[in-house]
């Protein structure tokens, strides 16, 4: 039996519906996917990731849309083709059952069949968590069932949007092979957070929440794809903050993704004006436990002040990716020490050191 076929079977019902037991915490910080056992998620809220992804677009002066649709696309269709996913034997997407409740974990919202003629059909997506994600997600299952590739356009609204599909005899290839499945989970203890899931309400909109922030599900694979998939058309810029990133990469535009996504991040952080009281250096786990472990973006291992100013290395044994971990850790820094600060990363085999400390202070030396 597929993983697919694992989300949901006859006697599964709605009434029995629980992310909980999908969305698996690990001991390193990380959430796996525990009906897909080579991928580890986010767990965003979707206006937050909303507000971060047009920060980004900001920064880098480019419109990005496109970009997540091709990359939530070629995400999910080739989990699908990987995974060997089972569809129904009519090839009604209406009635896999799989994919609909699929949707309900990720916290998507809910699709229907809008109409069909000779050269289009129409789907309804309500209550989307995010314009471009849910697109992309339904696009690929969509080819994925009727074995073909479509032209598509949609219309939007705040609460609606109708996808439309044509047929097309233009070749798209199949997503490229992944490297974002390889991460080994068998050394580390799954855990139970309390404090995300106790506060869990279920709505019948296709969406579930946490203290009423609406949740979305965002996989490593789909991330990192969409990160590739900017790539091709960056160029060099610069905006307010950048010069506070160093993450020792060779790579000048990739090195510029980070830093847009790591500053986006920080900004949206610091506007949730969340505190943060630091009385010693131990505290940061608890921090690091609070903002990053707790949504599955890593966790912080240790913690060593460097100076009488604040600065400060913390040790990352993971991370779901790098610019989100790093951007809140110096967020978070910034609203404990009410200073701006600069963040240096450096690794090694086993673990990546994130040095933040006064931006002001020119000596920032490497370690």
């Amino acid at each position: 039996m597929s993983w697919f076929s694992n989300i949901i079977n006859n006697k599964h019902k709605t009434k029995d519906f629980n992310p909980s037991k999908r969305w698996i915490h690990f001991s390193n910080g990380l959430i796996l996917d525990e009906a897909d056992n080579h991928q580890s998620i986010w767990i965003t809220d979707s206006n937050w990731f909303e507000k971060w992804f047009f920060g980004v677009e900001e920064r880098l002066g480019l419109i990005l849309g496109k970009r997540l649709i091709q990359a939530s696309s070629d995400s999910f269709e080739y989990s699908l083709i990987f995974n060997k996913a089972q569809i129904p034997k009519n090839k009604d997407i209406g009635s896999w059952k799989e994919l609909h409740e699929d949707w309900m974990y990720r916290s998507f919202g809910k699709f229907s069949l809008y109409s069909v003629d000779s050269k289009t059909t129409k789907f309804l997506i309500t209550n989307y968590a995010n314009l471009y994600i849910t697109i992309g997600y339904l696009s690929s299952a969509f080819e994925y069932i009727n074995g073909a590739r479509y032209k598509f356009h949609w219309n939007d609204s705040e609460t609606s949007i109708l996808l439309i599909f044509e047929p097309t005899n233009q070749f798209f290839p199949y997503p490229s092979k992944s490297n974002n499945f390889d991460y080994n989970f068998s050394d580390f203890k799954k855990t139970h957070n309390s404090e995300l899931w106790d506060m869990l309400s279920i709505g019948d909109d296709g969406a579930w929440y946490v203290q009423n922030s609406r949740k979305m599900i965002v996989s490593r694979d789909l991330f990192f794809r969409f990160e590739e998939q900017c790539m091709p058309s960056l160029k060099k810029i610069d905006f307010v903050g950048l010069s506070n990133y160093d993450w020792g990469i060779k790579d000048e535009l990739k090195s510029l993704w980070w830093s847009a996504s790591a500053d986006s991040a920080r900004e949206l952080f610091i506007a949730s004006s969340y505190h943060i009281l630091i009385r010693e250096d131990s505290d940061w786990k608890k921090v690091g436990q609070k903002h990053l472990s707790m949504y599955g973006l890593g966790n912080i291992t240790h913690a060593e002040s460097v100076d009488k100013s604040g600065g400060i290395i913390f040790q990352l044994e993971t991370s779901f990716h790098l610019s989100l971990s790093c951007g809140i850790l110096l967020a978070c820094w910034e609203r404990a020490y009410g200073m701006k600060g600069k963040l240096i990363l450096n690794s090694d085999k086993n673990y990546f050191f994130v040095k933040i400390s006064n931006s002001l202070d020119d000596l920032n030396p490497q370690y």
